[in-house]
């Protein structure tokens, strides 16, 4: 590895299509890479993206990732756009970090919100590429009082969610948003939203 993880990714071309594609998924997160123990800060500004050594004081999440997938990154932004393949492997790689990240809010982990939410105690979620032919997928189990996101497929599952890539993004917008205001009002809205979008991306398993 004759370069950073820093050198590297600051050589991705900033144009809008790749800004807008990470714009409101987070504000600033940490990224590890496990090979070279090299730790990093991204952080979305108004038309840029900064990256800079070290991790944040305050991350949205970290993100562990392995030198191959700050290679990828670098292939899937190379031309300045993100296709529907290039979108799905990047979210793969922020997939599970994500769900944890939001899962941890005390909002989010409130069992009386998630009764009101009607949100199942278990789930299996799967993330398609826009060939349906691969998923990475993981389970959502909540216990005590909190939520586990556990890699793979345990348990049996009340509800099954099928996303893309776009999908995807759009719920971490929704629910980062509710997260970055924190208002009544906003999470009564997110919580709307969010049963009338699971209908689209999820089957409910009755027993």
């Amino acid at each position: 590895m004759d370069k950073s993880a820093l050198d590297v990714w600051r050589m991705i071309p900033q144009t809008p299509e790749v800004v807008t594609f990470f714009t409101g998924i987070f504000d600033v997160i940490g990224v590890s890479i496990s090979e070279t123990g090299e730790e990093l800060s991204v952080a979305i500004e108004r038309d840029a993206i900064r990256i800079d050594p070290g991790l944040p004081e305050k991350p949205d999440f970290v993100v562990p990732i392995a030198w191959e997938n700050v290679e990828n990154m670098v292939a899937h932004a190379e031309d300045g756009e993100i296709d529907p393949r290039e979108a799905w492997r990047i979210v793969s790689v922020l997939f599970t970090s994500l769900t944890q990240a939001t899962l941890r809010n005390p909002i989010m982990s409130n069992n009386l919100m998630r009764r009101i939410a009607m949100v199942e105690d278990i789930a299996h979620v799967f993330l398609v590429a826009p060939d349906g032919k691969e998923a990475n997928c993981h389970t959502l189990v909540y216990v005590k009082g909190q939520w586990l996101v556990i890699s793979g497929l345990h348990g049996n599952p009340k509800r099954t969610f099928r996303m893309s890539a776009e999908d995807c993004i759009d719920y971490q917008r929704k629910v980062f948003s509710a997260i970055k205001k924190n208002s009544l009002f906003e999470w009564f809205r997110f919580s709307s939203w969010y049963r009338k979008w699971r209908k689209g991306v999820s089957v409910r398993h009755r027993r």
